[in-house]
């Protein structure tokens, strides 16, 4: 293998699996956390109307009212909770995906140098031969 193709074909151009994989994985987390929070909101309906129902059919209903507010409070904490670790993921994904890019862009000046540097390599050996073949005249 010549010099040129061992400069081109170094290992700074191969992705790594562990790029990709984190990647993946930090992208697997984010949709999980969003699922999981979709997933609050049936179950949010649900003990509205149970809460509801239990209002409308007791006869303590101020018993009925401080226990929907206590679920109310723990509810609310529950969903800001689930938001925030939503919000974190998704910014750790862009943080990520941020440093993914100016990594491709590091590797995209490299090869532009290394293919910079062949191109000079290749006027002057070609400089060299005429120089070669004038002296042999």
């Amino acid at each position: 293998m010549t010099r040129v193709a061992l400069l081109l074909f170094s290992p700074i151009f191969s992705v790594s699996d562990d790029l990709r994989r984190g990647s993946m994985e930090r992208s697997k987390s984010f949709f999980k956390a969003l699922h999981e929070l979709k997933n609050l909101r049936p179950q949010l309906y649900s003990a509205a109307d149970y809460c509801e129902k239990s209002y409308l059919h007791s006869e303590q209903k101020q018993m009925v009212l401080d226990n929907l507010k206590e679920y109310t409070v723990k509810a609310l904490v529950n969903v800001v909770d689930h938001l925030g670790t939503v919000a974190s993921k998704l910014t750790n994904l862009f943080d990520q995906q941020s440093s993914d890019v100016s990594t491709m862009e590091l590797r995209a000046s490299c090869v532009s140098q290394k293919l910079l540097t062949c191109r000079t390599l290749l006027v002057l050996s070609d400089n060299l031969n005429q120089d070669r073949i004038i002296t042999m005249c």
